[in-house]
């Protein structure tokens, strides 16, 4: 009943089983390198994207402040042009007024209540805007969210 043609066959089935196993395992030893291997390539370009990120963020922070820079020197020369249109057309209505009723007083009386009419607009609305600053809708929001 031991035939050696049967012993034979049950060795090679175990051989090609422990080989089989063998070959398995080295599989996934090698599913195992190449996952490590992918992990460590897409740390190094999530590296490179912070790296890449970070020298944009400077670049556009650098255009910024110019860009900031030269819009405040045209609105100062913006604002310059405006004090003078106002101060014309003050100087215009007071020789208008000296004009019709032939009087200094008259006049410099006409030109200081249209200043003081532009100051007072220009305070309500300065008051109005500042009242619009801040995050009172965010802050409220984030104490929702928070339960604060």
């Amino acid at each position: 009943m031991n035939n050696p043609q049967t012993s034979a066959a049950k060795d090679g089935e175990a051989q090609n089983q422990t080989t089989e196993q063998q070959s398995q395992k080295d599989d996934w030893q090698d599913h195992i390198a190449k996952l490590l291997e992918y992990s460590k390539q897409l740390k190094d370009d999530y590296q490179t994207q912070g790296k890449i990120t970070h020298q944009l963020a400077k670049a556009e922070w650098r255009l910024s402040l110019r860009s900031l820079a030269l819009i405040t020197i045209f609105l100062g020369c913006f604002a310059s042009g405006l004090v003078l249109l106002w101060a014309g057309f003050l100087g215009a209505v007071g020789y208008g007024v000296y004009d019709l009723f032939g009087s200094v007083w008259l006049s410099i009386a006409t030109a200081t209540l249209l200043q003081v009419a532009c100051l007072a607009w220009l305070w309500k609305n300065t008051v109005y805007l500042s009242n619009k600053i801040g995050f009172s809708k965010t802050l409220k929001s984030l104490k929702q969210l928070f339960n604060l």
